[in-house]
């Protein structure tokens, strides 16, 4: 079933002008134009095609409340597309323009699972970095202050007993600054005993990448992951030609975040960071999805000096980064970069627990599901021109996921597991409180 419509009725959005300058009408309740509306959904065996349409309202609801002004949705499975949706306006402000397909957006912490655990993983295969070393073996000054036992698995798994982030300035200062701030940080737990998601674990990451490798870290992502690839439209720092295709995020101190990255951290490094920095669309990021659903193969073969790549992470390495890693004591499960289970979580509650994601602050998510080999990828620019007071994208999300693998018909239900311990955990907390 295709269904094709654009509506470019933008002349209701002219009073948004009024709020370029104004955080006071930010503020204020909004309502985004429907704008684009263009849906694919595939008539294939073993997926129930008419739950699929269940997907578009739910966008648009969010789109028409002002908590998003548009979103790309791409699934994929067993190999083939099964869906394709394109809603709403990639940017309101400084003139309102549609979504489109290859819009491109700033992926904010998809680029931990894009770029830096795939990174680390290469290393581990290449015998320059071992999972369970202490930090400080590839970079000595960051064992200040009782961080000597922090592992290279710790930070993956946000089990590091650093803090979440750290104080930047709102000028770009220099990396050598940004680390020596780093290497004075204090443990807020003991290293491998507590779950906090931190940014500072995946700047150390990056760090560590480019001490091993000893190339600068945007430069080994792009000869490593997505150049082989073939994610052409992947990248830190994008080039200018590529302005008007790229979803603006937040209204910053007067200023639109376009094309030059959101998180704090990153924009204060330059734009390149192990946290967050990669702009990417959703083509690319189904491109890696199902790459990582067929044992790390590439899609053609990758030729550079003289040697041919036919795989850009080995099958058990994925595997290693997307079982659950973390200790049974923690009902947050997490893999080497990869959400399993967490409070972040945007599974749903149908897919299996085999499954694993991540998302974007800025309103970008993946999530794949090997028993199934399903992947979806949603993006959206939630923090355009400025984020919703309430984020009802955490919920789309869970409810598109239960959408999606209910509509999958083609497995044998019997022999999977769907109920984490976090999930329980979670659920009948939430029960106790209420």
């Amino acid at each position: 079933m295709k269904t094709f419509l654009i509506n470019y009725k933008y002349f209701l959005f002219l009073l948004l002008a009024g709020f370029f300058f104004s955080c006071e009408v930010l503020s204020a309740p909004r309502h985004f134009p429907a704008s684009t509306h263009q849906i694919y959904i595939a008539n294939v065996k073993g997926i129930r095609s008419e739950l699929l349409q269940n997907i578009a309202p739910i966008i648009e609801k969010s789109i028409s409340e002002g908590n998003y002004p548009g979103a790309v949705v791409l699934i994929g499975h067993k190999g083939k597309i099964i869906y394709k949706g394109v809603f709403g306006s990639r940017r309101i402000l400084p003139n309102a323009a549609p979504m489109r397909f290859n819009t491109i957006f700033d992926i904010a912490s998809l680029t931990k699972v894009v770029a830096t655990a795939p990174a680390i993983m290469q290393l581990v295969e290449r015998g320059k970095i071992d999972l369970d070393a202490p930090v400080a073996t590839y970079w000595p000054e960051f064992g200040k202050h009782d961080k000597r036992a922090i592992t290279i698995r710790e930070l993956l798994t946000h089990t590091s007993g650093l803090p979440a982030d750290i104080s930047v300035d709102t000028r770009k200062i220099s990396k050598q600054d940004e680390l020596a701030k780093i290497c004075q940080l204090k443990l807020q737990h003991e290293s491998g005993t507590t779950f906090l998601y931190s940014d500072v674990n995946f700047m150390v990451l990056a760090h560590v990448v480019e001490i091993v490798s000893h190339e600068n870290f945007s430069t080994y992502v792009s000869n490593h992951i997505f150049k082989p690839l073939k994610m052409n439209d992947t990248s830190y720092l994008p080039a200018r030609k590529l302005h008007d295709r790229i979803a603006p995020t937040e209204l910053l101190r007067d200023k639109l975040r376009w094309g030059e990255v959101q998180d704090p951290i990153a924009y204060s490094l330059g734009g390149v960071s192990g946290n967050a920095g990669v702009f990417s669309d959703a083509k690319d990021l189904g491109v890696y999805a199902q790459s990582l659903l067929n044992g790390g193969k590439l899609p053609k073969p990758f030729r550079k000096n003289n040697k041919t790549s036919s795989h850009f992470l080995s099958p058990l390495s994925i595997a290693k980064m997307t079982t659950t890693q973390t200790p049974d004591s923690m009902s947050d499960a997490r893999g080497l970069g990869w959400d399993i289970d967490s409070r972040y979580s945007n599974r749903g509650v149908l897919f299996p627990v085999s499954s694993y994601g991540h998302t974007g602050w800025t309103g970008t998510s993946l999530w794949i599901d090997p028993a199934t080999q399903t992947w979806i990828v949603i993006l959206t620019s939630r923090a355009h021109p400025a984020p919703a007071r309430n984020n009802q994208l955490v919920q789309d999300r869970r409810t598109i996921a239960n959408i999606i693998s209910g509509s999958i018909v083609d497995v044998p239900a019997i022999s999977l597991n769907n109920t984490g311990r976090g999930e329980l955990t979670r659920a009948y907390k939430k029960n106790k409180a209420s």
